[in-house]
């Protein structure tokens, strides 16, 4: 198992600096990126990857999750909105199932235009339930944690005011 998860981080790392340059800041509105999470062949882009929409949701409900612990602090002021750059994403498997990684930037935006932006590579994963769920390491019996965050709208740091 520990070598399946270090696989997974090698692959994220090689998409990460794949991703770099997709994730650039983009003047580029939600509406007009395109719908799939990855492009390439169909054994990194199967049928069931998830929509850049919901991967986007996804990820800033992650990052806000992560503010509101402390454990990421926006260099902005009176941050007004807080979004993921389009992302590109890979299936590390064909099957249904499969864990996949998505690598971008999630920016914190402030009142003033100031951006604070994160580069990220998470590998991730669809529950049974459906939602995502994000790989935060192993336990000590050696066993993988995977966390589903809340959504964005609970948010002390990133709910819309």
């Amino acid at each position: 198992m520990f070598v399946f998860t270090r696989l997974q981080l090698a692959i994220a790392a090689s998409l990460l600096s794949l991703s770099t340059a997709v994730a650039a800041p983009s003047s580029q509105p939600a509406s007009t990126v395109p719908a799939s999470s990855c492009e390439g062949d169909a054994s990194r882009c199967p049928a069931w990857m998830p929509s850049q929409a919901e991967m986007r949701s996804t990820i800033a409900d992650y990052f806000c999750e992560l503010a509101d612990q402390g454990r990421v602090q926006p260099r902005v002021k009176q941050l007004v909105r807080a979004e993921s750059s389009p992302l590109n994403c890979g299936a590390l498997g064909e099957e249904p199932g499969s864990n996949f990684v998505c690598g971008g930037e999630m920016r914190f935006i402030g009142k003033g235009g100031e951006i604070d932006t994160i580069t990220f590579s998470p590998a991730l994963r669809y529950e049974e339930d459906g939602r995502i769920a994000f790989y935060v390491g192993d336990d000590e019996e050696g066993e993988q944690v995977w966390r589903v965050p809340a959504p964005q709208s609970t948010s002390a740091t990133c709910a819309m005011r």
